[in-house]
């Protein structure tokens, strides 16, 4: 019963990293969309501003699929070159590094902030853009909360033999583990959330080092599979 428990937790913890991480998108896409895709689609002209677009939106998206589908609309209406977009992409997954180097700090003190700043925009802000800007603080709010409950609630439980026994198949399994963190990066259209939750497990000594390398290889695999189905 209490292993039953615990993992109900654990996938309480990782539905409210993923809402977390789609109100960050929704919020930044509401409010800068439209100016977000004019500056992608005017750097595409060379590599070098190619590649830093690509790092600043999907910093600012926290999603180098979001960035993936625009330059596919783009490669697609035949307004982008091969060399380019993949200059794009090149700083889209350097974005998703960052994303996850900043939030794997210990800033989960400022989650409860982030909230109370979000809903304070959110319900008394007259302007759209406020509202928006909102709605991203409280999903950045809660994507701290989650990933520090992930840690609390996984830490006791290092030696727990159910844990164990997935984490040492993931670990002799390395292509099972790559093809999970693929699967999930694509039903999660973002990997950095898988990478996230990655490092959540890696960081409790539950998944080995090995496995989440290749959990985390997967979720950059997985994260390419959408742009490539909206491109087909």
């Amino acid at each position: 019963m209490d292993l039953s428990l615990t993992l109900i937790d654990l996938a309480g913890y990782v539905a409210l990293l993923l809402w977390g991480v789609h109100m960050v998108q929704t919020g930044v896409q509401r409010a800068f969309g439209p100016r977000l895709r004019l500056v992608l689609g005017s750097a595409l002209r060379t590599r070098v501003k190619g590649f830093a677009a690509g790092l600043g939106v999907t910093a600012i998206l926290q999603s180098s699929t979001a960035t993936a589908l625009m330059v596919t609309g783009f490669a697609a209406a035949g307004l982008v070159s091969l060399v380019s977009g993949l200059g794009v992409m090149l700083g889209a997954n350097v974005g998703t590094t960052l994303i996850v180097q900043v939030l794997s700090l210990h800033v989960a003190a400022a989650a409860p902030a982030l909230v109370l700043l979000g809903v304070v925009m959110f319900r008394r802000g007259q302007e759209t853009r406020w509202r928006d800007l909102g709605r991203t603080a409280i999903g950045l709010g809660l994507v701290l909360l989650a990933l520090q409950g992930m840690l609390v609630l996984l830490e006791p439980m290092e030696q727990g033999a159910g844990l164990r026994m997935i984490a040492g198949v993931l670990a002799t399994q390395p292509m099972l583990a790559l093809a999970l963190g693929a699967l999930l990066a694509w039903a999660a259209h973002s990997s950095a959330t898988v990478v996230l939750m990655v490092m959540s497990l890696a960081a409790t000594s539950v998944l080995p080092l090995h496995a989440a390398l290749a959990m985390t290889l997967g979720a950059n695999l997985g994260t390419a599979i959408n742009p490539c189905l909206e491109g087909g």
